[in-house]
């Protein structure tokens, strides 16, 4: 029994990759400039949209990164890629380019000395992402209340920055590599003090590569005072790559920081009945902060799994609320009646043909062919 599960696994596993890849859209790209106020200059952003964004109407979640004309495009992919298996949500990914010969005094912190009534260095970026830039995309794209922000070294410090300065404006944060050291290791100083008193929240997530001592010494202490201040409002990974350098880090830290993020978004591999999708599909809701709805594809799935073990009740639970969300969909409707007559519920299956005919509009003639073929009905 046990090798018939785990074949069954597999072959679902199978068919869930071949779905992925029987079409591969890709993502789109706009590059786009806003005129910033905060900076006296205009900025320039690059936007990765998810593949079925135009064919669709639901809200994505958004990631902003620093250094977008460096990471932008890699990042995207791996969205693209953990969102494809359902491992995380697709997600709309804003690349922020930073000058070159502007990026240490944009992406770091000020000296300490700077005066207190005028923003300056990461500060002031923070303001002009929060003020302009979010607006901005909120405007002009479908985003959910969802957001999240990602950065590397200088841009891991500016994330670090954001996390402690701006509270609750991001859900996620991503450090990677971050240069703590900065101004005899500031950010530290700052972030030892919020977490005394709790106040970051969300998930944060945390990494180092094989470095200088002056960056894992750094990186090591905020590690520290996470361990000593802990609190259910934070929840804090952090991961060193140890046979990773400073420059290769950022796409092994982006995969492991997305999963993070959303460390409780996949299915589990095993047989889910409707009670276990929805509570799976609540939580995503309340992650995103919007309501989302179990697939139609993926209830279809978990219920040919369910009545390959004969788990009858459970099968056509799910298979009944898959055709009441989705009447319009004729793999509804039709897999519900191989269902009844897998289980030989023959009065059952004739009732569900019936309303079939009646509820669903515009059947092909190639579809009413298959449903008659069920019952052994000759075409007229």
């Amino acid at each position: 029994m046990t090798n018939t599960i785990l074949k069954l696994m597999l072959a679902v596993m199978c068919f869930v990759h071949m779905q992925v890849f029987a079409a591969l859209p890709l993502m789109q790209t706009e590059q786009l400039s806003i005129k910033s106020q905060l900076l006296a200059q205009s900025r320039e952003l690059i936007v990765y949209l998810p593949a079925d964004y135009a064919q669709s109407k639901q809200q994505y979640p958004v990631l902003y990164i620093t250094d977008g004309d460096i990471q932008g495009a890699h990042t995207a992919g791996t969205v693209d890629y953990l969102s494809k298996f359902d491992l995380i949500p697709a997600m709309i990914v804003v690349g922020i380019v930073t000058p070159r010969q502007q990026r240490v005094e944009e992406l770091t912190l000020a000296q300490t000395t700077t005066k207190p009534q005028k923003l300056a260095g990461a500060d002031l970026v923070l303001a002009h992402l929060e003020q302009e830039i979010m607006p901005f995309i909120k405007s002009r794209y479908r985003t959910s209340d969802y957001q999240a922000l990602a950065g590397t070294s200088h841009g891991g410090q500016f994330a670090v920055n954001a996390a402690i300065k701006r509270p609750g404006l991001f859900n996620g944060v991503i450090a990677i590599s971050p240069s703590l050291y900065w101004n005899n290791n500031q950010v530290i100083d700052l972030a030892a003090a919020a977490l005394k008193t709790q106040s970051i929240t969300g998930r944060l997530f945390l990494s180092i590569a094989n470095e200088e001592p002056l960056m894992t010494n750094a990186f090591q202490q905020l590690v520290d005072f996470t361990n000593q201040y802990p609190t259910a409002k934070l929840q804090v990974l952090a991961k060193t790559f140890s046979d990773e350098s400073h420059d290769s880090t950022t796409l092994v830290g982006q995969y492991h920081g997305l999963k993070h993020l959303f460390a409780n978004w996949a299915i589990p591999n095993t047989p889910q009945n409707l009670t276990d999708l929805q509570a799976v599909f609540n939580a995503r809701s309340q992650v995103l902060g919007q309501k989302l709805q179990i697939p139609e594809d993926k209830a279809n799935g978990y219920s040919q799994w369910l009545q390959y073990l004969n788990r009858q009740d459970e099968t056509l639970e799910l298979l009944v609320w898959n055709r009441k969300n989705y009447p319009q969909s004729f793999n509804a409707h039709i897999s519900l009646i191989k269902a009844y007559l897998h289980f030989k519920l023959t009065d059952k299956a004739k009732a569900a043909y019936n309303e079939t005919l009646q509820s669903l509009k515009g059947i092909t003639a190639a579809q009413q062919a298959e449903l008659d073929a069920l019952f052994n009905v000759k075409a007229s």
